[in-house]
């Protein structure tokens, strides 16, 4: 048996719903083509969303593809009803999509909040996992996606859960020890607290931030004394650690959260012995173009590293990450960046890293692959299912997660 959950804490797209729908099981019901049938194997597949995420739901351009997910597949639409009441959205989005279960109503004490929701939900699934963790890749008061972090982790607390925080791209600088917002909720005050709380409550709190990003951002240097690196200006709950260190903990059968992500949880697999069966693969969605931001690298760095360090890890270029593939790309000194296609090619031949592309992102942009990218496998809605996990085959033997860069 599978269970799947989605988090989306940013904008979701009509292509997203598009392909969500498209690699999600359907409901048994006569006459429709076009998705794999739902079987014994297939649990629930739960949809999260808070934050900018929540807009798709009163955005009419949008209204058929919500109509479709509700109406042919297993999907269960979860909407963090303080982020709507914030936005003014609540009363709305409940008109208008009784399907959606929308959380948090003050108005009754034994109403729980999204996030314990969520909580609940992946502890319920991951069975005998002691602690929840989240990839944090924003930066705080710019983005309100650190105020997640801290709600989900907080809650992870409650559930006597030990909580965890991977640092990376900007969102290593939720370390800094100077935060002073006179409007906004203080991450780092927040952190701190996190860390005492649940040390005071027998759980071992791990937090650290990526040194190649705190070193670009100015919070790791070089002291000519020692020869050493050194935090700079950094909160004392947060380590600064190799990517690899970071990685190791994802070695293990607990949920790792990010802005945008997801996970297969799988029961009734006895593990082999002599095999690491309860370890989940990681599941790289590149989203972003190529050169513009740091997603890409920071996603396709995340990968290879994983892939490196014994981790089962697939990438798959979906959405607008797709250019990544196409045409050739030149890429001079000057530019000091990555060559992302060269990255793939020289990296292809990694033991448990596999590039796809998702066809139907390539179809609707009217590209195709570059002659050079002849590694990277071509996956549409049903194959893009089995890779999440979703679909009943023997993917299903592996938890599953799933970052989004």
């Amino acid at each position: 048996m599978t269970s799947s959950y989605f988090l989306f804490c940013g904008e979701v797209s009509f292509e997203r719903l598009q392909w969500i729908n498209g690699c999600f099981p359907e409901k048994d019901s006569p006459g429709k083509s076009g998705h794999s049938k739902v079987t014994g194997a297939v649990n629930s597949c739960n949809l999260y969303l808070t934050g900018d995420a929540l807009m798709s739901l009163v955005d009419a351009r949008l209204e058929k593809n919500w109509d479709s997910l509700f109406s042919d597949s297993m999907v269960r639409v979860i909407a963090d009803g303080d982020e709507l009441r914030l936005h003014g959205l609540r009363d709305e989005v409940c008109t208008r999509y009784p399907e959606v279960n929308v959380t948090g109503d003050r108005s009754s004490a034994d109403e729980i909040t999204f996030w314990q929701s969520l909580v609940n939900h992946i502890q319920e699934d991951w069975t005998g996992t002691d602690k929840m963790a989240f990839l944090l890749c924003y930066s705080p008061y710019m983005s309100r996606t650190p105020v997640y972090m801290l709600r989900f982790l907080k809650s992870a607390v409650e559930a006597g859960l030990t909580p965890e925080l991977y640092s990376y791209l900007d969102g290593v600088h939720v370390a800094h020890t100077y935060q002073r917002p006179s409007e906004f909720e203080n991450i780092g005050e927040g952190i701190v607290a996190l860390s005492t709380v649940a040390g005071g409550s027998g759980e071992e709190p791990w937090f650290g931030a990526c040194s190649r990003c705190a070193t670009a951002r100015g919070y790791y240097m070089k002291n000519p004394d020692t020869g050493g690196c050194e935090p700079v200006s950094c909160i004392d709950a947060i380590t600064i650690r190799p990517l690899r260190e970071i990685l190791d903990r994802f070695i293990g059968n607990h949920p790792i959260l990010a802005h945008s992500c997801g996970g297969t949880s799988v029961s009734g697999t006895p593990d082999q012995p002599g095999t690491d069966t309860a370890n989940p693969i990681l599941t790289v969605m590149i989203t972003n173009t190529p050169y513009v931001s740091e997603w890409t690298f920071g996603g396709l760095s995340m990968a290879v590293a994983a892939a490196m360090g014994g981790i089962e890890t697939r990438v798959i270029f979906i959405e607008q990450g797709v250019y990544s593939l196409c045409g050739n790309h030149e890429v001079t000194p000057e530019d000091r960046v990555f060559n992302v296609q060269e990255m793939v090619e020289a990296t292809s031949d990694i033991t448990g890293l596999q590039y796809y592309v998702y066809t139907p992102s390539l179809k609707e942009r009217g590209l195709t692959v570059g002659e050079c990218q002849l590694s990277v496998e071509m996956v549409d809605g049903p194959g893009l299912g089995a890779l999440l996990g979703i679909q009943d085959n023997a993917n299903n033997s592996r938890p599953v997660r799933t970052i989004f860069f």
